[in-house]
């Protein structure tokens, strides 16, 4: 039974340094696999849980609340490619209230559900373009506005990016009221307009509670209390006591073959 602190390595690779607690990775420690990836932060029961920062092989970096093993609460991601999202997180995926940056200028401001985009959110393109309204698994789907700095916004219904040329396409300032709607009512409702389903509330305030909240998280995941410090100091206790232990084993055998000696190495009586 493992209780306290120690290092394990992996058979194939990768080791575990930190604390443990009936034979599980339990407490703060690091642990790395073979392929690079590293995780820093807090475990129990032999799983990442509490606040962490983990960073696989390909350079993608999360720090933020982990349950269970998953990346699940508030955190913020940043890829190696120079995106970033700051939000919430369930079961390893981001759903909830965030904000997803890209590195070519463009912007993502609102829902997620199972990793993409997908409710209402605002999408401000690397071009000046401007979409306000709703989103289906990633791609805009019911009814939303599309500005630029040129040109008449487009408005209307939707579907998988691309706005719905029909016969009842609902006019420019029907769609202007129900984004508005989105943008401004705190509470939570169910709309049915044209059979498009639009559930959750988005507000500008809400998002930016959540986004503080994501990056907060973030800070304690980066901040836990010295987790190398602490892993380190831990490890170097337990070295210690090894080496403490082969020193008194080692005292022991010396003593144990004196006291032989002793008994066997008296002087010849002469005749």
């Amino acid at each position: 039974m493992l209780h306290g602190s120690g290092v394990y390595y992996y058979s194939r690779g990768g080791m575990y340094e930190g604390e443990w607690n009936d034979s599980k990775f339990d407490g703060h420690g690091v642990e790395t696999w073979a392929d690079g990836s590293k995780y820093k932060g807090q475990f129990k029961e032999g799983l990442s849980h509490g606040f962490g920062v983990y960073q696989d092989h390909a350079g993608v970096l999360y720090a933020g609340e982990w349950v269970n093993g998953q990346s699940h609460g508030y955190g913020m991601e940043t890829y190696e490619d120079g995106n970033c999202f700051v939000g919430q997180y369930k079961c390893g995926l981001k759903h909830g209230s965030g904000h997803f940056q890209f590195r070519n200028g463009g912007a993502h401001a609102g829902e997620y559900f199972a990793g993409k985009m997908h409710g209402f959110g605002v999408y401000r393109f690397s071009n000046g373009q401007r979409y306000e309204g709703a989103w289906r698994k990633g791609n805009r789907k019911g009814l939303g506005v599309c500005s630029s700095a040129y040109g008449e916004p487009q408005s209307g219904l939707w579907d998988d990016d691309f706005l719905k040329i029909s016969s009842f396409a609902v006019n420019h300032t029907q769609v202007l009221d129900v984004v508005q709607v989105y943008m401004d009512v705190i509470k939570s409702l169910n709309y049915n307009i044209l059979n498009i389903s639009m559930s959750t509330i988005l507000t500008t305030e809400l998002l930016l509670f959540h986004s503080q909240a994501a990056r907060t998280a973030a800070e304690k995941a980066y901040n836990i209390p010295r987790v190398d410090d602490m892993v380190n100091r831990a490890v170097a206790a337990a070295e210690n006591a090894a080496n403490a232990a082969a020193v008194a084993g080692s005292m022991a055998v010396q003593a144990e073959e004196r006291d032989r000696r002793v008994e066997y190495d008296f002087p010849m009586q002469m005749v």
